[in-house]
């Protein structure tokens, strides 16, 4: 474990982890432990790696045993009849369900663990210490919501070939792994410290980019052909092309400990006790050549990465600066925070994302990305060409023309203001932007069952690991539907990593570019305008005005979805979570769930050698947290290829009232031209025909 572990346990006399020392001699006591480290914690004469080495020492010369995990003694019996056993706990070892037909329903501590089953034996392993509980003659389990029969269960998890996915409800998914490959296990780890700290969606691809480099890079050191993806500011790389296929498992696990420790600060003591308890691996080693690359590969990629991070900075103002200053209709407009009325409104996420320097978008040859090459055609305007610099007054209902014009046969001259009324659109107001919205508009007014759970589902909002994140979850299920190797997934998670990131640079370069506006604020100002919906009521404010037929919202009371029903344009709302923001809080165009998803579709298919994905999930009755009565019964999303998944995720989206069915279709373009040219030059480090232009930061090399 790490110096500062050890130091915080110096520091907190009352913590549990003093339980777990165990002194085999009588002689010595608890109290000659806490000053042998308090005297070695403030020890200034010795480095912090020798003074965690002597104290170690110490413990071994002493007899004193440190538990890497603490002991779970209680354990749970059945009744005679059917008993429910809430599970809340790994302080259970063993649940005996005894007669009857037993359900165990497993609270929100075992989401991060799998399960084997062997015979009437179900065993839990947490993936963050290896503790294990025990279920014995229980019928019934319930995980995330949905409860299934073991029977059923045990055949589904033992008859090969399709690894189970289980839902959290409708929010979050994970893989049923029992034998992963380091690629897997730290993919798994990390997402979970994602949700966890909730960087935003663009932070975290960049880590996972960061993260499966630096291991690819541990396993290209002892790879005779393999080349590293970063370059080597220090000049101490080291390779061992003769490691047996464990040493190099285990260089990739310190790459994966060491790169999450230093971005996971306040989380030090849980990836010490990872390493420990789960892989029976020393986080402190430092002297092994597996420690070493291990180390070299996590730092030679957060070194020029986290200085470029630190140094970027973008001069970012909102055409609109609120909901009720919109004066660009077409333009981003953050909204009130928490759907509610000022003064605080959104902030643009990463707005300075796109320049950061990409793993294989193209560059130009200033060495900068060269996003003319891959950047989708512009969305459409409010105006036609010939009115493009017309300005917009919202609540005067008028614009005023920027040069002389005829409209409806009448001559204007520059600076006149005209009413805005429907006859304008084609001569000065764009069709596609009407078209676009009233799309929009009949979608919400028609979403199914299935369409709302989809549009749940891919959310992928707060306490998740984001779009990138489940997009990865699909690599942890290929690699082990397909039984991949070490070797293999180090290529895999290394292209999917980057290409996540790349989708990210790529998207969020369309976003400030363009800066889109999103559909519900578009809506809503139409209907102001009078150029959507009909003369009516709201049926559910009573107010007067311009009405459509859209999702009505949220019961305040019960939080159950009140349907379609007639609203005023202006009272628009989206389908998602009622507690965050109608919208994320940046620009609608490209969609960001369609570039990560179109660049996932297009590694895992290169990987995987044809289209075919075959995984499906449960979701759980009355399991969504938008609205507490949804589903009423359990349903099943199922994806036979890739691509189904891909355009299910970016139509997720279009359910959801979050984009535009062109920020979809572009997303999915621009996300599937990222993800080939990340699989095209994973292949090329990975075989060797790399050169050293293709590393990212060369330039630093060079200059």
């Amino acid at each position: 474990m790490s110096f500062q572990f050890w130091s915080d346990l110096a520091a907190d006399p009352k913590s549990p982890f003093w339980d777990r020392m165990i002194p085999g001699d009588a002689k010595v006591t608890l109290q000659d432990i806490q000053v042998q480290l308090a005297r070695l914690v403030n020890d200034r004469d010795e480095s912090r790696e020798h003074r965690v080495d002597d104290f170690l020492d110490w413990l071994d010369d002493n007899d004193v045993h440190f538990a890497r995990s603490q002991e779970t003694t209680k354990k749970i019996k059945g009744t005679k009849d059917g008993d429910v056993i809430t599970l809340t706990s790994w302080n259970t070892e063993k649940i005996d369900g005894k007669k009857g037909d037993d359900l165990v329903r497993l609270g929100d501590e075992f989401w991060d663990s799998d399960l084997t089953i062997d015979g009437s034996k179900i065993t839990l392993t947490d993936r963050w210490t290896g503790r294990e509980t025990v279920l014995k003659s229980v019928e019934q389990i319930e995980i995330g919501g949905h409860v299934y029969e073991v029977d059923a269960l045990r055949d589904a998890l033992n008859g090969g070939g399709v690894p189970m996915m289980f839902s959290d409800g409708l929010a979050r998914v994970k893989v049923n792994t029992t034998d992963t490959t380091p690629s897997v296990f730290w993919d798994q780890v990390v997402q979970s410290l994602v949700a966890e700290t909730q960087p935003g969606p663009t932070n975290a691809a960049c880590i996972y980019a960061m993260l499966h480099t630096a291991i690819y890079d541990a396993f290209a050191a002892h790879d005779a052909q393999a080349m590293r993806v970063s370059i080597d500011p220090d000049g101490d790389n080291i390779e061992f092309r003769d490691a047996a296929p464990k040493s190099i498992e285990v260089a990739m696990h310190h790459a994966g400990y060491t790169l999450l420790s230093q971005l996971f600060p306040n989380h030090q003591a849980q990836l010490d006790t990872l390493m420990w308890t789960r892989l029976d691996l020393s986080p402190d080693e430092i002297d092994t050549p597996e420690a070493i690359i291990g180390r070299d590969a996590a730092q030679d990629v957060l070194r020029l990465r986290l200085e470029e991070r630190a140094g970027l900075k973008v001069d970012y103002s909102p055409a609109n600066p609120n909901p009720d200053s919109v004066t660009v209709i077409d333009a981003w407009t953050p909204e009130y925070v928490g759907n509610r009325t000022g003064p605080e409104v959104q902030t643009f996420l990463t707005p300075e994302f796109s320049l950061l320097k990409p793993f294989s978008l193209p560059v130009t040859a200033a060495g900068t990305t060269d996003f003319e090459a891959i950047r989708p055609p512009m969305p459409e305007p409010l105006f036609q060409e010939n009115f493009a610099d017309a300005q917009l007054d919202i609540a005067a209902r008028t614009i005023t023309l920027a040069s002389p014009a005829v409209v409806g046969g009448i001559s204007y001259g520059a600076g006149d203001t005209i009413p805005v009324t429907r006859d304008l659109i084609g001569d000065v107001i764009n069709p596609g932007f009407i078209t676009q919205a009233e799309y929009l508009i009949d979608v919400s007014a028609n979403l199914s069952p299935q369409d709302r759970a989809v549009a749940e589902f891919w959310e992928d909002g707060p306490g998740t690991s984001y779009p990138p994140g489940t997009m990865m979850t699909l690599a942890q299920f290929v690699s082990a539907r397909d039984g991949h190797d070490y070797a293999t997934d180090a290529q895999l998670f290394l292209a999917m990593g980057n290409a996540m990131f790349d989708a990210a640079i790529a998207a969020w370069d369309a976003k400030v570019v363009f800066d889109y506006a999103r559909p519900v604020q578009v809506i809503r100002d139409l209907g102001e305008l009078g150029l959507i919906g009909e003369p009516g009521v709201d049926e559910l404010t009573g107010e007067a005005g311009f009405v459509i037929s859209a999702f009505g919202g949220y019961d305040p009371h019960t939080g159950e979805g009140l349907g379609t029903r007639t609203i005023l344009a202006e009272n628009f709302v989206t389908y998602q979570d009622p507690k965050g923001g109608y919208s994320p809080p940046f620009a609608e165009y490209v969609s960001g769930h369609s570039t990560f998803s179109g660049a996932a579709a297009a590694v895992l298919t290169a990987f995987a050698g044809d289209t075919t994905l075959g995984a499906s999930t449960i979701l759980p009755a009355s399991g969504s947290s938008f609205d507490p009565t949804f589903p009423t019964t359990s349903m099943t999303l199922s994806w036979a290829d890739f691509d189904t998944a891909a355009q299910e995720a970016g139509l997720s989206r279009i359910y959801g009232g979050i984009h535009f069915q062109d920020g979809n279709s572009a997303g999915l373009y621009l996300g599937e031209t990222a993800g080939s040219l990340a699989v095209d030059l994973a292949e090329q480090f990975a075989t060797g025909t790399a050169s050293d232009l293709d590393r990212p930061f060369a330039d630093w090399m060079i200059g």
